[in-house]
């Protein structure tokens, strides 16, 4: 068993104990953390995925998509949302919302409500998410 430690990209301790090596374990824990807080995000963030109590596995498939439509809209309105007006940062600081939910928000007004903001939230979803820095997005090849 190997305990691994370091810190993420936000200066917070990240402890993992496992019996791969130190590389393999961080970068399989990267990827685990991301599939984590994207479950959060459908079940808790505004998709209630729970809720469904589906169990036809074509079904849940189709629902997966549609899922991961809608959160990946929210992000990226949420991305836009926080271009505009910054998310305020807690005492222990933490965000308040997610970028996630910030998004929801903001989408779920523009759906019930229509007019320009859902325009440009369409438009928004066929356009990339900005890169980090603010550096140009290269595209990605396989």
């Amino acid at each position: 068993m190997r305990v691994v430690a370091t810190l993420s990209p936000e200066g917070e301790r990240v402890i993992v104990a496992s019996d791969l090596s130190v590389w393999d374990t961080l970068t399989i824990y990267r990827q685990r953390w991301a599939i984590e807080t994207t479950f959060s995000a459908m079940k808790s963030r505004g998709l209630n995925l729970e809720q469904t109590h589906m169990t036809n596995p074509e079904r849940v498939g189709n629902l997966f998509g549609l899922l991961t439509l809608a959160l990946t809209w929210m992000l990226r309105v949420g991305e836009w949302r926080t271009e505009q007006q910054p998310i305020s940062v807690k005492t222990h600081g933490r965000p308040a919302v997610s970028r996630a939910r910030y998004g929801y928000e903001e989408l779920s007004r523009a759906l019930r409500w229509g007019g320009e903001k859902f325009r440009l939230f369409l438009d928004l979803l066929r356009t990339p998410f900005p890169a980090p820095g603010g550096a140009e997005r290269q595209p990605v090849r396989y």
